[in-house]
Parts: structure tokens; sequence; C-alpha cells
């Protein structure tokens, strides 16, 4: 029987018992993990192990189970529960559409520090009243581009040849990225995206997020990155997330 203790931001919980709860976290050094809280419902005070929120920072002790994907959680020391986040119900909805994503994108047990470290900064930034809907656009870019599953947004995905500057665009999930005029006849399904969109939606995979709070996005703008994004997603995910009927742009 091994103890660990990680970092940790709550995903999900879901009641086992009158005083149990099983509780779904991201971890920075084990990636998602599924624990039985025993005793954790009960209410207690502000340091103690008790009492697991949403959406709250953790620094966490659990046996790992040799056998099974429910490990047992021993320890959850308080690091911060964001409570401006909380009294701020939009803010709150985009940062429960960022867990959802995590908890929906990731395999249990496959940890990435990068993907860990770039929510939990997020989380931090959003708690603090700043523009949510860019936080949550390149959280969504980047968390793309670590695992994996980033759309080429510059060049045709068929012809490779890059995107000419026209207003719009094709942007086929299923291929995987932008269509030129030509290619896009081939191909059936997609959607169409104003470039300036698609060109905005590239640029912030690699925005240093220290500077992120100095830029300004046109509203619009944001609305159809947005629309490409949940089309995208939900063509990975083969359904939409519950986050989003609550998310205002």
């Amino acid at each position: 029987m091994s103890v660990f203790k990680t970092e940790a931001i709550t995903l999900g919980r879901t009641d086992y018992s009158n005083s149990s709860q099983i509780i779904t976290f991201y971890t920075r050094d084990y990636g998602k993990i599924h624990t039985i809280a025993k005793g954790f419902k009960r209410v207690s005070g502000r340091y103690s192990s008790k009492a697991i929120d949403l959406l709250t920072y953790y620094q966490i002790l659990f046996i790992k189970k040799e056998y099974t994907s429910l490990h047992t959680l021993t320890e959850a020391v308080l690091q911060n529960n964001y409570p401006m986040l909380r009294n701020n119900l939009d803010n709150y909805y985009k940062a429960s559409c960022m867990a959802e994503l995590v908890n929906e994108f990731t395999e249990e047990s496959d940890p990435s520090k990068q993907l860990f470290d770039i929510f939990l900064n997020t989380l931090n930034v959003i708690s603090a009243d700043t523009n949510a809907t860019i936080q949550l656009l390149t959280f969504e870019m980047k968390m793309l581009k670590i695992l994996g599953y980033l759309p080429e947004l510059e060049s045709c995905v068929n012809c490779k040849d890059s995107i000419q500057q026209v207003s719009e665009v094709h942007f086929n999930a299923r291929e995987g990225g932008l269509l030129c005029k030509t290619c896009k006849v081939r191909f059936s399904n997609g959607i169409i995206v104003p470039l300036g969109a698609a060109l905005i939606a590239r640029r912030l995979v690699d925005i240093n997020l220290q500077k992120l709070e100095r830029v300004r996005i046109q509203s619009s703008i944001c609305v159809e990155i947005e629309k490409m994004l949940r089309y995208y997603i939900t063509s990975i995910l083969n359904k939409e997330l519950n986050s989003w009927k609550y998310i205002k742009f």
C-alpha cells in the first residue's frame, strides 16, 4: 500500500454514502484520478481534510490501489477555493467548462504537468475577474495542442497550401482544420469561419499567459472562435458539453 502526495484540482464529485463521496481530481503528477473520500461530506474547518469542493485547488494525499482505479483519499489540504469566482456566475461557468474539458479529454492516470499548470494558472486568473472569455478560448486552444488535437489553422489540410487572404474559409472537423476554396468542394460537412478568427485562434496557442491580460479581441471574433471550437470539440467527443448551455459570449 503506497501513499502519494500531489497538487490537485477538483473536477467532479458523486455521493457514495451519507458521509462519503467519490471525487475526481486532475493532479499535477498523476493526471486524472478517482478517489473515494470516506467521511469527507462532514462540515469542517478551512484547514481540515473534509468537505471537498468543486473547482478548488488542494494538496492531497491518497492511497493508490493496485488492482482498481478507485483510490483512497486520506487528506486534502486547501490551497485556494477561489471565493471571488463563486461570486461571479459567468466566470464560474467558464471555469466549469475548463474542468469539463479536462475531464472529457484526459485519460485516467495519464499526467501532463503542462496541462495542469495551464489549468491552474487560468483558474487563478479567471477568479480575479479578468476577461474570462479570452482566458477560456486560450485555455481551449492550448489544451488541444498539448493533448494532440490542435486543428490546422494556417494552411489547407488537404493540399497543404497556405490559406489565401480571403474573408472566409472552410473549417472541417473530420479533416482536422481549414480547407482552401479549391479543396473544400471535395469534402462534405464543415462550417464557414472568418479567416481572421481562425488566425487569431491559432495565435492564442503560443501566446504567453503572462501577457494575455493585455490582449483585446473583438467580441464578434470571440464568438466566431467559440463557434468553431464547439463544432470541433463536439466532433471529437461526439457530444456537447453540459457547461456550454450556461456560458454567454
